[in-house]
């Protein structure tokens, strides 16, 4: 809340008061004048009264003496006495006479009550005021005599209605002269209601300011709210016995608003008259006839009440005038309006059309090629390159693009002498000798393509710790460029912001990704140490305490062998020796886990080293499986690793693929992985596969997708360990086809010598 809100309220409230305290102070109507409208009004008043009333007043008798003589039937009759006036106008016309008369007469020469002068040229017309409250009261009148309004009030209390309706309008003016004036400018300026002008300047409008005079002055209650409720709407009218009356003047004052008969800031607000006409069942066509008439009774009274009169047709030119300087200034309003509109559809067909191509979820770098494609249909085609900096902290980078958005260069641009401040960017001026300093790039990248001193820089809107900056040769000398540049910028380097936004957001996630999985391979590689230290112990305990029993069992075995004759004794002594050389077999694979053994490398054939597999092969023999390898060209002769432990790993996978039901065809490929120079080999079957379980546990010691017995299920993990002491891998998956493929991926088998010798 705005602590200086009160204060503000209780000066405006201090200055309605004031004022209000200035309308008391004005002078009030004369005793003469307030006699005739009480004998006027009154339905026993003699006509001698108002006769001896008003020739007490020798200025009020020659003014009534010349209203009669300016009419028709004056004129005929040529009077020269007050009782043949009095007679031959009524006492109606009169009463509106001596009224407007003391009324005029009241208001002349009045100084300012509120302390402010006149000045010699007021924006106020007094002259045309009082015009306008004639017109206004004549119109009434007729629109009164030509109605069905006649039953209702009389003609002579339409006209002395229609004659004060405005006079709060006058009253302020006396008042707070320069006040008034500016309040008749701000209505013309702004295209707002007089009486919310003066609401917004002085604090009081002058309907209320009209009824405290006319209480002041003790007028009639009738009187008192025309001058309060005139102009608003006649069905929002509270439903009162003179509501009529009160309508009539608000549509006569329209009526004389729309012929242009009217002070400065009270012109015409677009009333609609025959929907108005209507209300009180007055055709239009009655509207149009009494226009004439009304603008010669107009002339009369002006004459006779002592204004700066002026002949019908001059006084139809000054209407004209004035009419069409309300036209100019609407027309130069509405152009104003109508170019601001134009350069606000630009703007905001320039961001609609941007955003309709700019792709959600895009590259920050497409977003930059769609910034240009946007530049180059507003300002055609040009020069652009965007500077771009993902954060604070982080290297400027450079992008240069074509017309068409589609980039032609880019490159880090890191700062060589000096800090570049983002504040050094933000004005969009040429490129300053400082900025070329800091980041030399821009002058070697564009000094062959275009002028330097051509070159403008225009910083788009990011935030978010995102800076971008447009380097272009757009023309940018009128106001509708700079405006587009400025909101077109501010929606540009919104829409790099968020795009630099998600795509850290993305990388974050891949980086998030990544960790999760190594954490997961961290987590079962930590797993499978356990469970090889923990196999390791088993290992190492079973095969220091069955060692000694099982070499007792197999050297009585064969004793056993050597001393029987039967030959089923023979055959079972043989199981005995064979099963205990496999137990001891198991035992010493075993003990690799326990005690792993550390890879002795020397320079190997690949040749020999394969067909050393082939042929220790313990399915060579079977003759419906074939067996292929395939060498890479690339291959050198000789290369470093431990033939053994390779050789026993590589014959596992063959075994493995010679076992699988279905498998007829086998190839063993060696060769060199383009992605990181490993040594790859890799064991393809076209058997059936392994099923999900098995590829999961192929590894896992004492694993076997065999019937219980057939295997131990310790080859695959003894391969496994074997190739990892060489620091490599082993991997198994089936085929994109069927089958299955092993794979085995070694680094550093290139040894010292064969690195140096490709590097020569």
């Amino acid at each position: 809340m705005n602590p200086e809100a009160p204060h503000a309220d209780l000066n405006q409230s201090r200055r309605v008061e004031l004022i209000l305290q200035q309308l008391d102070a004005l002078p009030t109507l004369s005793t003469i004048a307030i006699q005739v409208l009480e004998l006027t009004s009154s339905d026993d008043s003699e006509m001698r009264d108002v006769i001896d009333l008003i020739s007490c007043d020798p200025s009020l008798s020659s003014k009534v003496l010349q209203l009669c003589r300016t009419s028709e039937r004056g004129r005929i009759a040529n009077v020269t006495t007050v009782d043949r006036a009095v007679i031959l106008l009524g006492i109606d016309i009169i009463r509106s006479a001596v009224l407007s008369v003391q009324v005029f007469e009241l208001f002349d020469g009045i100084v300012s009550s509120g302390g402010e002068v006149f000045t010699q040229r007021a924006a106020f017309d007094r002259n045309l005021f009082w015009q306008h409250s004639l017109a206004v009261a004549i119109t009434s009148e007729m629109l009164c005599k030509a109605s069905s309004l006649r039953h209702h009030f009389s003609g002579s209390e339409a006209f002395t209605s229609g004659l004060l309706h405005d006079l709060g309008q006058l009253c302020l003016h006396l008042i707070l002269p320069k006040s008034f004036d500016r309040v008749c400018e701000l209505a013309v300026a702004q295209h707002i209601t007089l009486d919310l002008a003066c609401r917004q300047t002085i604090g009081i409008d002058s309907h209320t300011a009209g009824r405290r005079l006319a209480e002041h002055w003790q007028l009639p209650h009738r009187l008192c709210d025309v001058l309060w409720l005139h102009g608003q709407p006649y069905d929002s009218l509270p439903d009162l016995d003179h509501k009529p009356l009160i309508g009539l003047v608000s549509l006569a004052d329209a009526i004389v608003r729309k012929e242009h008969i009217a002070p400065l800031g009270h012109s015409a607000r677009g009333e609609n008259i025959s929907q108005m006409c209507k209300s009180f069942d007055i055709d239009m066509d009655t509207v149009t006839e009494i226009l004439p008439a009304m603008r010669k009774e107009l002339e009369n009274c002006s004459k006779t009440l002592g204004l700066n009169t002026e002949q019908c047709i001059q006084q139809l030119l000054r209407t004209v005038i004035r009419a069409n300087e309300v036209l100019g200034r609407a027309n130069v309003t509405m152009r104003q309006n109508a170019q601001n509109s134009r350069k606000q559809a630009q703007v905001l067909e320039a961001i609609t059309a941007f955003h309709d191509s700019a792709a959600p979820g895009g590259s920050v770098v497409s977003l930059l090629s769609r910034v240009v494609q946007s530049a180059t249909r507003i300002f055609g085609e040009g020069f652009y390159t965007i500077l771009y900096q993902s954060r604070n902290d982080e290297p400027w980078q450079l992008y240069q693009f074509d017309g068409s958005g589609r980039l032609q260069h880019s490159q880090i641009a890191p700062p060589s002498s000096g800090i570049l401040e983002l504040q050094e960017l933000t004005d969009n001026v040429q490129l300053s000798p400082h900025v070329l300093e800091c980041i030399p790039s821009i002058s070697e990248v564009l000094a062959d393509t275009i002028d330097l001193e051509s070159v403008r820089k225009l910083p788009l809107r990011c935030g978010w710790g995102v800076n971008a900056v447009l380097l272009h040769n757009c023309p940018i000398e009128s106001d509708e460029t700079r405006l587009l540049l400025e909101a077109l910028s501010r929606t540009w380097g919104a829409a790099i912001a968020a795009g630099a936004q998600h795509e850290g957001a993305k990388r974050l996630g891949e980086q998030l990704v990544e960790a999760n999985r190594e954490l997961v391979e961290a987590q079962d590689s930590l797993a499978q140490t356990k469970t090889m230290a923990a196999v390791g112990e088993l290992a190492s305990g079973a095969a220091h305490e069955m060692n000694n029993p099982l070499t007792v069992i197999s050297g009585r075995s064969q004793m056993l062998l050597d001393c029987l004759v039967d030959p089923e004794q023979r055959t079972m002594a043989k199981q005995i020796a064979l099963q205990s050389h496999r137990l001891s077999d198991i035992i010493t694979a075993l003990r690799l886990f326990a005690e792993p053994t550390k890879p002795c490398k020397s320079m190997v054939s690949v040749q020999k080293l394969v067909t050393s597999v082939i042929q220790h092969n313990p399915n060579k023999k079977n003759k419906e499986i074939q067996l292929h390898t395939v060498l890479s060209n690339e291959l050198p002769e000789m290369i470093w690793i431990d033939a053994d432990q390779i050789g026993r790993a590589l014959k596992e996978l063959i075994r493995n693929a010679m076992e699988s039901e279905g498998s007829s065809h086998i190839e063993l490929r060696v060769q060199i992985d383009p992605a990181n120079d490993r040594l790859k080999f890799q064991v393809t079957d076209d058997g059936s596969g392994m099923e999900p379980h098995t590829l999961t546990h192929a590894f896992d010691p004492f694993f076997s997708a065999k019937a219980a017995g057939r295997q131990p299920g310790l080859g695959l993990a003894q391969a496994r360990r074997l190739v990892e002491a060489s620091n490599g891998t082993i991997t198994l998956e089936n085929g994109s086809q069927k089958g299955a493929v092993g794979t085995i991926k070694l680094s550093g088998w290139r040894g010292e010598n064969q690195i140096q010798r490709s590097v020569a």
